[in-house]
């Protein structure tokens, strides 16, 4: 089983970043607005930039993987309802996490719990884009806490760069010591105390995931040996067990393509064995995630220039 445990569908970029001050907003050709600054968000040919699941579920089939672990951002904008029809639409196929207000405390525990009891496993915490006033510890968010922890749910969080907010976390895991969580990016790992978070893992249901880490080493091109590195370091102080690949689809995909995404560490020999490849491309998620084992194993298209 492969499974994608971090990237995004959209149908709409309403985003707000920089601690809520900052807009983000679509404009034509995969390009966003974020404030002033012009970008590429998205392939240039996403020419409505919408990231639609019909073409994440593309994706995956040609590449082979069997489910995405879709982790909303403030960047795009709340997607909740967007997530619920694509998991209809598409069965088996998404774990979708809810996404809450978290700039405004109550309101965030108010829309938190509505969202667990209207069936989502999972919520999205983007941390790194809370204003420093507000802390991932703060007792304001620990109603959410108590109820993800209580329904068994999945909280996705991405930290900021280095240690800044790992105390934090590591206060809410002492508090709730059983509850599931998903620090994204691989710790962020080029860009400081990558280990501070990589280290929370050592909690039982705590497990790290590599959101397109290939991003993160983009300077050294494929097959990215930068990050077979990283993980081999990270396995060294949590295990294999608790590592997840992610593409981070659609935005690293202004760099390079999914099944790069996917085959540096699927087909290039790093010297992971085949069963530490097994769980780090879908048996831990599997694991977290509680997903179900297909059928068959779907396989990879063949490409055009492989012939």
């Amino acid at each position: 089983m492969i499974v994608d445990a971090h990237m995004h569908i959209w149908n709409r970029v309403e985003g707000l970043v920089g601690g809520g001050r900052v807009r983000v907003k679509a404009m034509s050709n995969g390009r966003v607005a974020h404030g002033k600054k012009v970008m590429l968000g998205m392939p240039a040919t996403f020419v409505d930039c919408q990231a639609k699941a019909e073409m994440a579920v593309a994706e995956f089939d040609a590449a082979g993987v069997d489910t995405g672990v879709m982790v909303q951002e403030f960047l795009d904008g709340e997607q909740n309802d967007y997530c619920v029809e694509a998991q209809k639409r598409f069965p088996g196929r998404f774990f979708t996490h809810g996404l809450v207000n978290w700039y405004e405390p109550k309101q965030a525990a108010r829309e938190a719990k509505a969202l667990l009891g209207a069936g989502f496993r999972g919520l999205k915490l983007p941390a790194q884009h809370l204003p420093n006033s507000q802390r991932v510890d703060d007792r304001a968010y620990f109603p959410i806490y108590e109820a993800m922890d209580a329904a068994g749910a999945v909280l996705a969080v991405d930290l900021a760069a280095g240690d800044a907010q790992s105390a934090q976390l590591e206060m809410v895991l002492r508090k709730w010591p059983k509850l599931k969580v998903a620090i994204g990016h691989m710790g962020l790992v080029t860009r400081g105390d990558w280990y501070s978070q990589i280290l929370l893992c050592r909690h039982e249901n705590v497990y790290v995931e590599m959101g397109g880490v290939t991003w993160l080493f983009r300077a050294e091109g494929y097959p990215f040996p930068g990050a077979a590195e990283a993980i081999r370091l990270a396995a060294k102080r949590i295990g294999f067990e608790k590592i997840m690949w992610g593409s981070d689809w659609p935005r690293t995909m202004v760099d390079f393509t999914y099944r790069q995404s996917l085959d540096w560490l699927r087909v290039f020999d790093h010297g992971f064995t085949d069963e530490q490849k097994a769980l780090l491309l879908g048996g831990n998620a599997a694991r977290l995630y509680g997903l179900k084992a297909p059928k068959e194993s779907r396989a990879p298209w063949t490409l055009i220039t492989e012939g």
